[in-house]
């Protein structure tokens, strides 16, 4: 998983103790809200077990917001540190922008539930029905290919429960930003992908803006309802979501 995502050794830390782990979270933490460091990290011997004491002692209150993927096999996981004004102003806006399209088309307000920081478990095992069937990552600094494995994961090994996935990546140097809409390939036929699965991620759209230029192209970002949710209910009155250049 570490060569998965790129993860360089300066963005590695072997587990020893909560004390040194959290030096190192919020020095990498500081590093990318500066644009001097990746927002992937990797933590070496690092069980579920470890991070379930940590939650439960009440210390992970304690560190830099961040998201895990488990790696029990190899006693490693790959840590996404959240922090910063850019990253919680892009989920902000892009939350507004996505619960007014909900009231538009008279959905619940309870059917789309943000996760935020957690953990997630991957295997290829079958597992039961606990994966949202839409999912959606923001990354600001180096990690847009870290995001695109994000994506890879989501969608190959989730047993096809989770069908969209939407990038959201700030380049704060740049000042642009890029969304990408990936789902499983519906053509050609579904083959295996190199993890075995039978769900073969594709990016199906690219959207930028440029802050520059104030230009957007690639637009309307398209989400369609039926992938979105696993039942539609009969009165919603579109088959999907339009986001143009005027909401991004």
């Amino acid at each position: 998983m570490i060569r998965a995502y790129h993860v360089s050794h300066p963005s590695r830390h072997e587990f020893t103790n909560v004390d040194n782990l959290k030096d190192f979270l919020e020095e990498r933490a500081a590093a990318l809200i500066n644009g001097n460091g990746p927002q992937y990290l990797a933590i070496l011997s690092f069980t579920e077990v470890a991070l379930l004491k940590l939650e439960s002692s009440g210390l992970r209150r304690e560190l830099p917001g961040f998201r895990v993927l488990l790696d029990e096999e190899n006693k490693t996981t790959i840590t996404k540190l959240m922090p910063g004004i850019p990253y919680e102003v892009a989920t902000w806006i892009f939350g507004e922008i996505f619960l007014g399209e909900r009231a538009r088309l008279g959905l619940p307000r309870n059917i789309f539930i943000p996760t935020g920081s957690g953990r997630y478990h991957f295997s290829n095992e079958l597992s039961p029905d606990h994966f949202p069937s839409f999912i959606v990552e923001v990354g600001v600094s180096q990690s847009l290919l870290q995001l695109r494995q994000d994506a890879r994961l989501w969608l190959e090994k989730t047993n096809g429960e989770t069908k969209v996935v939407l990038l959201i990546f700030l380049n704060i140097a740049a000042a642009t930003l890029t969304i990408e809409r990936w789902q499983r390939a519906t053509s050609p036929p579904p083959r295996k992908t190199r993890s075995g699965s039978l769900f073969v991620p594709e990016n199906v759209q690219l959207v930028t803006y440029d802050n520059n230029t104030q230009q957007v192209t690639g637009d309307p970002l398209i989400l369609p309802i039926n992938l979105l949710l696993d039942v539609v209910p009969s009165h919603v009155p579109s088959s999907e979501i339009s986001i143009g250049r005027q909401e991004l």
